[in-house]
């Protein structure tokens, strides 16, 4: 191990103080053994819950994945065209794929790791919105042609769609709700960046200064692992609006009432019957 404090000549002072070998302190083994304790009594409390949240978001996307599947079935259209269907049809696929990656990466227990899984998957609805608004030609032509389009530019087309959404809204003297998207979206996609990134505040989650350790796998703290399921259920339940939208846009405004509102209605129902939160 080095010790030399000074470092290689021309090295910044302080960023390499020396290292030595030492037993692991006592207090430090005494303290695993307590965390390990509350690791127990924390996984009988949130475990079951976390089980049963991460449940209900896979039958959304399962209920989501056989009506994408039976347009391909029962319509003729066409998978492979320069359409605006068919890049409804590839990008909800694409969201609802990623959507399963990121319930294994809960299923398997993992936290801060699955911010890359996250950031993804929020690009790619963000992406299906833009591309299946009806009034925007010059991205959905783009991507057809296999350029990409930055989130940026995404979320500008969302600012458009929101913007008549609420005009029409006004018109038909319905009130508002659920604030800025475009923001919302910008603000989330700045925290997911920031893991995606690897920058040192996402670090914080994954490690146990005063036990000198590291969450290599699974988080060990279901603390930690309810919180990402939480969050991460929010993040589902913006893909399940933005793809039963994109399918209502082909099928009709009944199939949003008739197949994604009840999506919508058991994750709130898994929300208060069995917080995560607490």
């Amino acid at each position: 191990m080095r010790d030399d404090p000074h470092g290689e000549e021309g090295r910044p002072a302080g960023l390499e103080p020396p290292i030595h070998a030492r037993p692991l302190p006592a207090e430090v083994a005494a303290f695993r053994e307590l965390a390990e304790a509350q690791a127990v009594h924390f996984d009988a409390e949130l475990q079951p819950r976390i089980d049963r949240h991460i449940a209900v978001y896979q039958e959304a996307v399962d209920a989501l994945i056989a009506a994408h599947g039976s347009l391909a079935d029962d319509t003729d259209i066409e998978l492979d065209a320069n359409t605006r269907w068919a890049a409804t049809w590839e990008m909800s696929g694409r969201c609802l794929a990623i959507s399963n990656v990121l319930l294994h990466d809960l299923r398997g227990g993992f936290a801060s790791e699955a911010i890359g899984t996250l950031r993804a998957l929020h690009e790619a609805s963000q992406l299906l919105s833009a591309l299946s608004f009806h009034e925007e030609e010059d991205v959905v032509r783009r991507w057809l042609a296999g350029e990409y389009i930055p989130p940026r530019e995404a979320r500008d087309v969302q600012r458009r769609k929101q913007e008549l959404a609420l005009e029409r809204m006004a018109e038909a003297g319905v009130a508002p709700e659920g604030g800025d998207i475009v923001e919302l979206g910008r603000q989330i996609y700045g925290l997911l960046s920031e893991g995606s990134h690897h920058q040192r505040s996402v670090m914080a989650e994954s490690m146990a200064p005063g036990l000198r350790r590291f969450a290599y796998g699974p988080h060990p703290d279901a603390r930690n692992r309810a919180s990402q399921v939480d969050y991460a259920g929010e993040l589902l339940e913006e893909v399940i609006i933005v793809v039963g939208d994109s399918f209502a846009d082909i099928l009709g405004r009944d199939f949003y009432v008739q197949k994604v509102r009840p999506l919508q209605e058991a994750l709130a129902r898994v929300r208060e019957e069995v917080p995560l939160s607490e």
